[in-house]
């Protein structure tokens, strides 16, 4: 058998052996990009009331200390332990008051709760956390409880939100959040909510709002240029970011700068960060307000961040993170790795096996979710060789178009008819056969790109159309819970984030990986 038919053999086994297939056309998908957009429906209230019941049930069988907070609907417990900051609603007139929402990471709901348990009692932090079935009851109207925690709120955070309806809801609400506004990688309806002091991201009737003039020039700094690429450029800024902005003069940028720190602390994740960063937005507000002991708030220094990598490699034997692909491949092809197989009992592909490009979201890594380590053991168990690329999701078209190449793509531009980007890296750059995304949203931003579904087809088209090799979406249910997608198959948001934007870029066969167990993402070995 050829190399060619060994690996569609091979990626048909990898695929179909381990996680369940769901076609498109089994099911009704419709794209939803703006407010206007009225056809949005929310979920079934089956699927909420299985998410509460998951709830309950994980509540009741958790082995910490709890406290509940709200009613029911909501389940929201925090841990309690000597360093807990945890306030209770008695007191609530006298702390900060802010609100979570995980919106796609419902599975980092606890990370975030012992987080917020570990922030210095002097920052009187009364912190709540909402997944993204909290925010709306099963009759289509806003959760009570959602609305009054917005409500009372001095500071919000919010990450990856997209729904429809969900967009709908929290942006009615935000203006009622006294102090700081933070949404991170959102809907654009929603990040225009962003606020910090005088920084914000809304435009005005005197002109646009946002970075003073003097930011606005060292924020291009950190761009190819390219249009596709501002948002990556973006994520670069913010480890430099702000440090240069200490040089800016004017509140502005001081607040800008905050809100970059804060930004940063959440996009490392982990514990101690996430930690850091409600600790900074609980200062500046006591601070600001003169509430509580100022001189030990004031007293109170910031933890050091806690940096991984932006992108970077992963294998189960592999004790650190791969710079590039090619130090990865060299690396997965050689007797060391070999050997520690064999330590390990780990069975490896053959080294002259397909190789499958599979990019991976990073905050998964970095959180340990375990079904990134399955994943990879899985394709190695079906003979193919991974070369897993982990992302912050707004760059997965960097890494085809700098990372990866194919056979077509050397024979063509060895014969002058194909023409790499000049951003292609030949000395970090691999070949392989295929590319999986366990993302999803378009090859280029990404979910930051989700909201402006088409606008870079033409560039993830060329990117694709120059390799040549198959682009597969494979990924877990975010949303969804296991029993609910087996019942009903993909629904609402998921479907357009699994078929709907990745098919604009030309993906083909989207699979389904797995579900919700609760709060946690679990593959089905099917």
């Amino acid at each position: 058998m050829n190399t060619a038919a060994r690996f569609f053999v091979g990626l048909n086994l990898g695929v179909n052996a381990c996680w369940a297939f769901v076609p498109p056309a089994s099911m009704e998908i419709k794209t939803y990009h703006t407010l206007t957009d009225s056809s949005r429906k929310p979920f079934g209230s089956s699927f909420e009331k299985f998410q509460l019941e998951v709830s309950r049930s994980t509540l009741k069988s958790s082995s910490l200390a709890k406290k509940k907070l709200f009613g029911p609907s909501q389940l929201f417990a925090a841990v309690l332990d000597g360093t807990s900051s945890a306030v209770n609603e008695d007191d609530r007139s006298d702390s900060v008051n802010v609100v979570l929402v995980t919106g796609f990471e419902s599975f980092n709901r606890d990370l975030y709760e012992q987080a917020g348990a570990i922030v210095p009692v002097e920052c009187k932090l009364n912190l709540q956390v909402f997944a993204d079935s909290d925010i709306r009851t099963t009759n289509e109207g806003i959760n009570e409880n959602f609305a009054n925690a917005v409500k009372n709120a001095d500071a919000f955070i919010g990450s990856l939100i997209f729904d429809y309806d969900d967009v709908v809801a929290i942006s009615s609400m935000l203006p009622h959040v006294r102090g700081p506004r933070l949404i991170f990688e959102s809907a654009t309806e929603l990040m225009a909510f962003n606020r910090v002091g005088t920084f914000n991201m809304q435009s005005s009737g005197d002109g646009p709002s946002g970075p003073p003039p003097a930011v606005k020039s060292i924020l291009k700094k950190f761009s190819s240029g390219k249009e596709e690429d501002k948002i990556s450029g973006y994520l670069k800024m913010l480890k430099m970011g702000p440090d240069l902005l200490k040089f800016v003069p004017g509140e502005k940028a001081s607040d800008l700068r905050t809100w970059l720190e804060a930004y940063r602390y959440w996009n490392q994740g982990g514990m101690n960060n996430v930690k850091a960063m409600l600790q900074l937005i609980t200062q500046k507000w006591l601070l600001e307000n003169e509430n509580g002991d100022l001189e030990k708030v004031s007293s109170l220094e910031l933890p050091d961040l806690e940096i991984t990598p932006d992108v970077g490699l992963l294998h189960p034997l592999l004790s650190n993170y791969a710079a590039n692909p090619k130090s990865y491949v060299s690396w997965r092809l050689s007797s060391e790795c070999k050997e520690l197989a064999k330590q390990q009992k780990f069975k490896l592909a053959p080294n002259d096996a397909p190789r499958v490009a599979v990019l991976l979201y990073r905050k998964h890594v970095i959180t340990n979710q375990r079904y990134i380590q399955d994943l990879i053991r899985y394709f190695e168990l079906e003979g193919i060789v991974p070369i897993p690329v982990f992302i912050n999701g707004v760059e997965a078209h960097t890494i085809v178009r700098d990372w990866l190449t194919s056979q077509r793509e050397i024979d063509g531009v060895s014969k002058g008819v194909i023409s790499r980007d000049s951003t292609y890296k030949p000395n970090e750059a691999t070949s392989v056969d295929a590319i999986v995304s366990t993302i999803g949203f378009p090859l280029v931003g990404g979910p930051a790109g989700s909201m402006e579904a088409g606008r870079n087809v033409d560039v993830a088209s060329q990117l694709l159309k120059s390799m040549d090799v198959p682009y597969v979406v494979a990924s877990p249910l975010l949303l969804q819970s296991i029993p609910m997608w087996k019942s009903n198959g993909v629904l609402g948001l998921q479907s357009v984030v699994l078929y709907s934007l990745p098919e604009l870029d030309g993906a083909i066969d989207t699979v389904v990986l797995g579900g919700l167990v609760g709060d946690k993402i679990a593959l089905v070995p099917e």
